[in-house]
């Protein structure tokens, strides 16, 4: 197999060379969840609508390093962003530093001059880099690789943009504090809102409303890129909503029914991907119905989306939200999960306020170009 730098031209087949790295770098980690080889062929194609206005860098230095650049015009902070992702490989600096030369002068090629990362295509992409708390493995989605991930990226002129972190409480710790308040003043927000589980059936029925309301709400994040209907029909139908848990998700509506915010929660199926579990299965095809009781203990709730419709933030339905998936998890989960909150989000307090247990750190990189 020899090298391959370049622009990429998703009517090409993926280079199996670049398929295949993660499985050598992590070949002996137990914790590893896995990459779907298929998944990853298909966002690489003309089969995903990002290529109909964006374009693609990918190298892969065989057995050694692999990276993705991404560039569809997008400004972030007043400025022309590239993105780098999919990034892997071995704890020598020498190929790192060959891709992303490469990779920074086609990013300039295209007009960039900052790059971000890790980011996978968009922020709907997996992103963000682990940075501690390397003996507890991962959730899915939740950003994974080698201890020395960060050094080579500061050794290669990158430095940290953005911190990030995941909270993880007792459900019992939680239910205790949260329960007596949230119970006085439920009655207040009920008469705004009502306040009812989410469930895949509801989600799916409601697309066209969810999707333009998905783009309103988070719209302000970070690097935040719109994407079309089909894409988000893609990324957050069946297969998406299969996976998150009808009974502890939780959904708000007006009195006239208009969706007025969602906390959507997923089991940690973790333990069910593990290489150390000898799982074939990829993130996809796991859901709540077939696989939720197969999970050991200690299980984890996620409470990993949640938005309000800027009309209803005044409320604190946001807080509400939480407080009631809280509540629906006691007896179905033993901890509780906060993920991948930014470093200077308030929605962070919640979750240090209820019997804090430990935290996982992450990284958000970047560089002028």
């Amino acid at each position: 197999m020899t090298d391959r730098m370049g622009p990429w031209n998703p009517q090409d087949p993926l280079p199996e060379a670049f398929v295949a790295l993660p499985a050598q770098v992590y070949g002996n980690d137990s914790f590893w969840l896995g990459e779907d080889g298929d998944a990853l062929r298909e966002q690489f194609s003309s089969a995903n609508p990002w290529f109909a206005n964006g374009k693609a860098w990918l190298g892969v230095i065989p057995g050694q390093a692999r990276l993705a650049g991404f560039c569809q015009g997008q400004r972030v902070d007043g400025e022309c962003a590239a993105f780098f992702g999919y990034w892997e490989g071995i704890n020598s600096v020498t190929p790192h530093r060959r891709l992303f030369s490469a990779m920074e002068r086609w990013a300039r090629e295209q007009g960039a001059t900052r790059l971000y990362g890790p980011i996978n295509f968009t922020t709907f992409g997996a992103n963000r880099l682990r940075l501690d708390a390397f003996d507890r493995g991962a959730f899915p989605g939740e950003p994974w690789n080698p201890p020395y991930y960060a050094d080579l990226l500061v050794e290669l002129g990158l430095e940290l943009r953005y911190r990030y972190f995941s909270t993880f409480n007792p459900t019992a710790n939680v239910v205790a504090s949260v329960g007596p308040d949230y119970l006085r003043v439920k009655p207040r927000i009920e008469a705004v809102v009502e306040l009812s589980a989410m469930t895949p059936e509801f989600w799916l029925a409601n697309l066209e409303e969810l999707f333009p309301f998905v783009g309103e709400v988070f719209g302000g994040n970070f690097a935040y890129t719109p994407i079309s209907r089909e894409a988000f029909g893609r990324q957050c139908g069946a297969d998406f909503a299969q996976r998150f848990c009808p009974r502890t998700s939780v959904l708000a509506r007006d009195r006239a029914g208009r969706i007025a915010g969602f906390f959507l929660v997923y089991p940690d199926y973790g333990p069910l991907l593990r290489q150390s579990a000898g799982a074939a299965r990829v993130t996809g095809e796991v859901s709540y119905a077939e696989h939720f009781d197969r999970l050991p203990a200690p299980r984890r709730a996620l409470a990993r989306t949640g938005g309000v419709h800027p009309d209803y933030r005044s409320l604190g339905l946001f807080t509400a939200m939480g407080c009631e998936l809280s509540l629906r998890a006691e007896g179905l989960y033993d901890e509780m999960v906060a993920p991948l909150v930014r470093e200077d989000n308030n929605s962070r307090q919640f979750a240090l306020r209820h019997g804090l247990a430990h935290q996982h750190h992450y990284g958000l990189f970047q560089c002028p170009l």
